[in-house]
């Protein structure tokens, strides 16, 4: 995989702000706070979605389509 940096520092991104909103709902922060991290989160998905999407297959990958 020739991204695995990138792909490492997005998903600790996303499990920063998963702990972030778990934070939210502990301590009972507005629901426009808890709304914009979820955003965020979803957005790292879609990025590392992405990148996945951009790396070569490996030849048992393609074989199992």
């Amino acid at each position: 995989m020739r991204n695995r940096n990138i792909l490492e520092r997005k998903l600790n991104t996303l499990e920063s702000t998963l702990t972030t909103l778990m934070n939210i709902v502990n301590t009972q922060q507005p629901i426009e706070t808890y709304k914009i991290n979820v955003v965020k989160a979803q957005n790292l998905v879609e990025e590392i979605r992405d990148m996945i999407e951009q790396e070569p297959m490996s030849p048992s990958e393609i074989n199992r389509i």
